[in-house]
């Protein structure tokens, strides 16, 4: 575990689960092109900046890894199965009455996004992929010595990953696919850590918008985006704009790391990550059954967008101060 907590990535993730709350609204296509470009790998590459595996043994590894990825997708994956066929599944709204609850508890234990599995909450599947590429890292980390067997390695996976959604098609439990492909995020990450320790110093705020404004550019040639269902369009653009927005938010952290506002989205983007679904199927159900705006309304509109993420990120507020104090939900252990 880290000793301390380090702000610039905690405003990173913050920045970072903004673009996953926004991405998840009825938000512009174009708005949604871009953050799909990047915001899934760069929290991969976050995730990979702040591993570490202190010399434990795969057994203590992969425990560790159970109680603080798999504990807290199960423990939220079942109350939002709950919730979806108690509450949700009756929403009009959402045409999803017509699907048989058999499937999304399947997709409980399957964890894929095909055939409305995680229909009861989509954004889960990041803890299940990331799980597989923690597990695949470490086994990597120690099979081999150095830092060239990581390279190589990580591009063997890649290829396949390539392979795969080029040719193959193949869709695994735990999106064990997209893991081929994440780990080279999660491992660039790991990589080059100390470079990023050598830049923090510098401030690249033009540089920082030259690279928002190339990933705009190159995603205009590339399809949108879809990490979730191993959908890349051409794999070259995706990891040019993939690693150059995650750059761009990076380096921005650099300039907003004493942003305490983004530091405890960072701190707390778990509990945002695993809730702000539902949240926002309610706040939809609110303005479809409570007011006289019709949803089409709503579809496309930056302002509805910023509506929806301001007003999910506030409720957000409560929930993270409730699970905070239960902290074993999140598979962490208790401050005294």
């Amino acid at each position: 575990m880290l000793q301390k907590r380090i702000e610039w990535i905690d405003v990173s993730k913050g920045v970072g689960i903004i673009l996953v709350v926004l991405g998840h609204t009825p938000t512009p296509d174009w708005l949604k092109t871009f953050i799909f470009a990047f915001h899934m790998p760069l929290f991969f590459f976050l995730s990979g900046l702040v591993y570490h595996d202190g010399n434990m043994t795969f057994t203590s590894f992969l425990l560790k890894k159970i109680k603080t990825l798999l504990l807290p997708y199960f423990i939220f994956s079942v109350l939002a199965y709950l919730f979806w066929v108690l509450v949700e599944r009756h929403f009009t709204f959402t045409g999803s009455s017509d699907v048989d609850p058999v499937v999304p508890f399947k997709g409980i234990f399957y964890s894929m996004p095909d055939d409305y599995m995680l229909t009861h909450n989509p954004a889960l599947w990041f803890l299940t992929c990331l799980f597989i590429v923690e597990i695949l890292f470490f086994i990597v980390k120690r099979w081999g010595k150095g830092r060239l067997f990581i390279v190589i390695a990580v591009l063997v996976s890649a290829a396949l990953g390539f392979l795969n959604y080029q040719y193959l098609g193949i869709k695994l439990p735990w999106n064990i696919e997209v893991a081929l492909t994440a780990i080279v995020f999660y491992s660039a990450g790991f990589l080059l850590k100390n470079n990023l320790k050598e830049m923090r110093d510098r401030r690249m705020l033009l540089l920082t918008l030259l690279l928002f404004i190339a990933v705009g550019c190159l995603q205009t040639l590339n399809v949108r985006v879809d990490m979730r269902a191993n959908e890349y369009g051409n794999m070259a653009l995706f990891y040019m704009t993939s690693f150059l927005g995650t750059a761009g938010v990076i380096f921005s952290s650099f300039h907003l790391e004493k942003a305490r506002l983004l530091q405890f989205l960072g701190k707390n983007s778990l509990i945002i990550l695993v809730l702000h679904y539902p949240v926002i199927r309610m706040l939809k159900a609110v303005v479809y059954y409570f007011t006289q705006v019709s949803l089409d309304e709503t579809y496309g509109s930056l302002l509805w967008s910023a509506l929806y993420t301001g007003m999910t990120l506030l409720v957000m507020v409560p929930c993270i101060f409730l699970l905070n104090r239960y902290p074993i939900v999140l598979g962490r252990k208790k401050c005294n």
